[in-house]
């Protein structure tokens, strides 16, 4: 396959694996404000069911699970803001000092006839600016080590200890923050996990436990009934139409709606 290809191929499965993270993201985001709109009608109806036990610890569980899932979410879609911008940004900056330095170098060569060292600061900016992350690391430890050899005879140059050490220190920091992106990446894959769990939990207390207790208070508190009916329902994003109108929502699980409505 040519490199051509293989590009093509990535791309393709990019664009893929990046549709079904968005659909799962709306499908997640749909459940959580059904979930929230069910945590409503049970607060505002305490006085309907704080006397029934079973209720009230499922209640108590469920508002435990939902918080968990909200901080989940949030921190899921915080995970990846702006750390490839940070590193990115750091990046240029060492580029943009090294390469000063190394041309710094190339002028005092020059004059002292050099020819080693010119060879070995004949670097150009855009090497600095898009070769891979080792490679760009090896370049800049080159610079460094040949101005920490010749620092006592760059001051005219522009360079000395203080210079060297600061892009030393920014070289160390872009090192660390090179892996940022793909931790962030593992983070974010964890708390995927973790809201795959907390939602078949929520799922569990609302169908298994609230659901059938609504059916105790049904005839007592009517209204109450139909509220909690109402939050239950959640719009199934992938029944959308693709025309971009929209269908009228429904129950989070269709069996469970005509159980308890019968």
């Amino acid at each position: 396959m040519s490199p051509k290809s293989r590009s093509k191929v990535w791309k393709a499965r990019r664009k893929f694996t990046d549709t079904i993270l968005e659909i799962m993201d709306k499908i997640t985001k749909n459940k959580i404000a059904m979930y929230k709109a069910v945590r409503s009608i049970i607060e505002t109806n305490q006085a309907n069911w704080s006397e029934l036990p079973a209720f009230a610890s499922a209640v108590q569980t469920f508002g435990e699970r939902l918080n968990a899932l909200e901080q989940a979410a949030n921190h899921q879609n915080l995970a990846l803001v702006g750390v490839s911008a940070v590193k990115n940004a750091k990046r240029a900056i060492v580029a943009e000092k090294a390469y000063a330095m190394s041309s710094s170098m190339v002028a005092f060569a020059v004059v002292t006839n050099d020819v080693e060292l010119i060879n070995q600061m004949k670097i150009a900016k855009h090497e600095l600016d898009n070769c891979s992350k080792d490679k760009m690391l090896i370049l800049v430890d080159r610079i460094l080590t040949r101005a920490n050899d010749l620092v006592n005879l760059l001051g005219d140059y522009g360079i000395d200890q203080t210079t060297v050490d600061e892009l030393q220190l920014l070289r160390d920091e872009l090192d660390a923050q090179m892996g940022a992106p793909r931790n962030a990446i593992i983070d974010r894959k964890g708390q995927t996990g973790r809201i795959k769990s907390l939602v078949r939990e929520l799922n569990a207390i609302i169908k298994f436990q609230l659901d059938k207790l609504m059916v105790i208070l049904k005839e007592d508190h009517p209204q109450f009934f139909i509220d909690y009916t109402n939050a239950r329902m959640v719009v199934d994003y992938k029944n959308r139409p693709a025309s971009g109108g929209t269908l009228p929502p429904e129950r989070d699980d269709g069996e469970e709606a005509r159980a308890s409505e019968d």
